[in-house]
């Protein structure tokens, strides 16, 4: 066979083989990837349309006029929350915050890439991130993770959680599957690995695809909280292209298939309709009724919360929070398609233990920062009672620069503005001793508002 045609022949299987690649992960992608909805930075699984503020028929609204309003754009709270909480916050906001549905379409039609300015929306996934980073004011979701409570620990924050409504942990199979239900014992053997044959539980002869959450969404949180000391099995996964990437590989989500079985909160599937052809399972041979959740005799029970920083004592944040566990609060809550609560009281509880830290500060208090020495040197700074996320590292001997030799740095965005104070560590205190601007060069006058050379900051015991 003549050389060209050898090289043809291996072009020709070489192309087919990436054509029958770049198929299967399309076709995986289709099934396993979510609902996929363009909008919401792509963090959305379901259509949301007549859920915003400025297109809210389907919001749900209170029997009169809210006895709480917010009228200064600038003190209302910045919302964010999980997916299927967006409709019961945007129904809150709507009836609280005046004119929001014109202040949101306003931002919308001048930057239709972000989402929202007030009432914004990245689930639970990047909700509590933004929530440390003090880009959002409350979060309406299920308890923060583990890992976003160490996020907010290193950040030196703790995250306070107000329940503000009753839910349901539910688990749905196909609607063909002749099981019923099952007990939390046998859930558990099924996501664990020990059961993996729906006849172990009663049913036909078929395997079990046993579908997960992506890590830190709600309810892959819950799973866990559900799933106490037994460990969860490897996730069902599959491969798509990332354009960062390339081939990476994700966690599948429920797809309708024979022997499927998956989780989510009730309202996903009762109010929101996001899943279809499935059938919700008793657990311990109770259903998820809005009674039995009330009454706590549903054994996979959740609670949707309001999170805040300790640190954030905005009064309308609390206003705001007082809002969703009032009468009026409470109505918008069962309206949406949750479980109102049965005895709702301001009772919050500390999501996360503080690191040690240092504190040092001027004689007058207005200047001060805390630092996480075992964290890498997350830290905070205070400038007049207002608080700025911030880095807190070393310099070191051997900088080109001879004035930042020996240098400590704090930095931080203020105003839009990088601040870069330095600092002489000299005994029990530390001594203000220029700035870096933002060409990085070092200058010993002081910006606007910020401590002159010299000024002296002392450990807070």
């Amino acid at each position: 066979m003549k050389p060209g045609k050898i090289i043809l022949i291996i072009l020709t299987a070489a192309m087919a083989i990436a054509v029958f690649t770049v198929v299967r992960l399309w076709i995986n992608e289709e099934k396993y990837i979510g609902h996929g909805f363009p909008y919401m930075h792509g963090y959305s699984s379901t259509d949301f349309t007549g859920y915003h503020v400025y297109d809210g028929e389907k919001l749900a609204v209170p029997d009169r006029p809210s006895l709480i309003t917010i009228e200064n754009p600038d003190d209302m709270p910045v919302l964010d929350g999980a997916e299927a909480c967006y409709p019961l916050y945007a129904a809150a906001a709507k009836a609280v915050y005046q004119n929001i549905g014109e202040i949101e379409a306003a931002y919308r039609d001048s930057d239709p890439f972000e989402n929202g300015k007030i009432v914004t929306f990245t689930n639970t996934v990047y909700g509590y991130e933004r929530l440390v980073d003090r880009k959002v004011d409350i979060m309406i979701a299920a308890r923060p993770s583990d890992s976003q409570k160490e996020y907010a620990a290193q950040k030196i924050e703790q995250i306070e959680t107000l329940p503000i409504a009753e839910e349901a942990f539910v688990f749905f199979v196909e609607e063909s599957n002749p099981v019923r239900g099952l007990t939390s014992e046998q859930i558990r053997a099924i996501y664990h690995g020990d059961i993996t044959n729906w006849k172990e539980v009663g049913g036909p002869d078929l395997k079990i695809i046993a579908f997960q959450r992506p890590e830190n969404s709600g309810s892959q949180v819950m799973m866990k909280y559900f799933m106490g000391d037994v460990s969860l099995k490897e996730p069902e996964s599959f491969e798509t292209i990332s354009p960062m990437d390339g081939i990476v590989r994700r966690v599948a989500e429920y797809h309708n298939e024979a022997g499927a079985i998956g989780y989510t909160f009730r309202y996903f599937l009762t109010g929101l309709n996001q899943e279809k052809n499935v059938r919700i399972l008793t657990v311990d041979g109770v259903e998820p009724t809005a009674g039995n959740i009330q009454n706590g005799t549903y054994p996979a029970k959740a609670q949707v919360v309001a999170a805040k920083l300790c640190s954030n004592d905005d009064p309308y944040v609390r206003l705001m929070m007082e809002f969703l566990i009032s009468e009026q609060g409470q109505e918008l809550v069962e309206k949406t398609g949750y479980v109102p609560l049965r005895d709702p009281i301001y009772e919050t509880r500390i999501e996360n233990e503080l690191p040690v830290t240092e504190t040092y500060s001027t004689e007058d208090g207005r200047i001060r920062f805390v630092y996480n020495p075992s964290s890498g040197y997350y830290a905070r700074a205070e400038i007049d009672g207002v608080m700025y996320d911030a880095y807190w590292s070393y310099y070191g001997s051997m900088m080109e620069i001879p004035e930042m030799c020996d240098r400590w740095s704090l930095a931080f965005d203020r105003n839009d503005t990088m601040n870069e104070i330095l600092f002489k560590q000299e005994g029990d205190h530390y001594t203000v001793c220029g700035y870096m601007n933002d060409n990085s060069e070092y200058i010993e006058n002081a910006p606007e508002g910020m401590p002159l050379a010299g000024t002296l900051l002392y450990r807070e015991e």
